[in-house]
């Protein structure tokens, strides 16, 4: 017996108009180009190329950077030779190409790099601390943490799911394409009970692409997602048969789940999955537990709306957190520790933005060239808020020099136009 109660639930239309959804805050950037190009002169920097390069190993052995917009020479050296005053054998390497176009990196540029003493010529990155550091992988290649008597979470290849387990079979919570070995196996170790109901937390494929796999069973999800997984056109991706708008209460087989949905965050759709008996919950991409955030806050639909979702986890009285990324599983601590580092980010960032004026940048570049005056003042806030956080973090949360100014870069950017005045 399934029984399912919710606010707004019904079945999905796939016939509705998806036109009255709200637009994500990507879809804002990409509509903006046509109907205000002041906006989107500024959000066309909100993911900038400078801190999506890399360095590459050529066919020959040697290693080689492509140069990208706001480059320089010593900060080339910085992140890729490991000391700033290794520029000058950058320049001495590539002089050719570099006097070809005024002595200074131009963006585009194929940039061969010295090798470093130890033989290397890529990037380092400061050491992982304990709390995200890989555990033991077992022999079957997979973590199954047990949390309560009835719930389980599968941990691969930094990837995870879940999945209840009731009187009258199991709810699977996501099924990402990586786990499509080990999820169905983990169940089995488990149970022999069929799966009945899948669970998307949201609709990113990294997270739901083996959601066919499971067959016809219940599939659960908020309106948003249903929407996207209908644009998406993935058949690894079936469509809901139930969708919700505000929350839902799943009953099955004597267990429950509580989904409910607190705005756009990571992504519109994206859901907090309650088990309350387990004092477990789940919500995918927003706390990383021992973890900095990813890359430009997980391509966020809501940077405001992250740390909001941190502020209501916070809140809750629980003992487990699922995340849905890294190595282990979280506790109330970890998403404590996460809070505070978001927080931190987004307030030194605001202090930047206060502390740096503007127009000065519009006068180092072409006349009328908003782009580029823009990318250099945040190119400049960054430099701020860059150091700081990495006094603070670093040894705290792994990878905080990853990403942390291309971060800065997306939180200056929402200061400005989200412009939110509850945080």
């Amino acid at each position: 017996m399934c029984e399912e109660q919710n606010d707004h639930t019904h079945p999905h239309d796939s016939d509705s108009d998806s036109s009255r959804r709200p637009p994500s805050r990507r879809g804002i950037l990409r509509w903006g180009m046509a109907a205000a190009p002041v906006a989107a002169g500024l959000t066309a920097m909100a993911w900038p190329d400078r801190a999506t390069a890399e360095a590459t190993t050529a066919s020959g052995g040697g290693a080689f950077y492509r140069t990208v917009r706001g480059d320089t020479l010593r900060g080339i050296a910085g992140r890729y030779l490991g000391s700033e005053q290794r520029w000058a054998e950058l320049y001495r390497l590539n002089r050719d190409v570099l006097d070809a176009h005024g002595g200074e990196p131009s963006p585009g540029l194929r940039l061969a790099l010295p090798e470093s003493p130890d033989g290397a010529a890529t990037r380092s990155f400061a050491p992982l601390p304990a709390t995200a550091k890989p555990l033991p992988v077992p022999p079957e290649g997979y973590r199954l943490d047990r949390i309560g008597d009835t719930f389980y979470a599968v941990t691969a290849g930094g990837t995870q799911a879940a999945f209840l387990v009731t009187r009258t079979g199991v709810v699977v919570i996501d099924a990402p394409p990586s786990l499509a070995e080990a999820l169905p196996a983990a169940i089995r170790r488990v149970t022999d009970r069929k799966v009945t109901h899948l669970v998307y937390s949201h609709d990113h494929a990294d997270h739901t692409a083996n959601a066919s796999a499971f067959g016809d069973v219940i599939r659960i999800a908020h309106t948003a997602t249903a929407e996207r997984i209908k644009a998406s056109r993935d058949p690894g991706r079936p469509m809901p048969t139930v969708t919700f708008t505000d929350s839902h209460r799943l009953d099955v087989g004597g267990e429950r789940l509580l989904l409910s949905y607190p705005g756009p965050n990571h992504e519109t759709g994206n859901i907090l999955i309650h088990a309350p008996r387990q004092r477990a919950a789940m919500m995918v991409d927003v706390v990383m537990p021992g973890w900095a955030p990813f890359r430009a806050w997980g391509t966020a639909d809501s940077v405001p709306g992250v740390l909001r979702a941190h502020d209501l986890l916070a809140t809750m009285d629980l003992d487990t957190y699922i995340g849905g990324h890294v190595h282990r599983l979280g506790t109330k601590k970890d998403i404590e520790t996460s809070r505070e580092f978001v927080r931190d980010l987004w307030s030194e960032t605001g202090k930047a933005i206060a502390a740096t004026d503007m127009g000065p940048f519009f006068g180092k570049v072409e006349a009328g060239n908003n782009w580029a005056g823009f990318d250099l003042y945040l190119q400049a806030v960054a430099d701020k808020v860059e150091p700081v956080i990495h006094r603070k973090w670093l040894g705290r949360l792994g990878a905080v020099d990853v990403f942390t100014r291309e971060n800065a870069l997306t939180v200056a950017l929402s200061h400005i136009v989200d412009a939110p005045q509850d945080l």
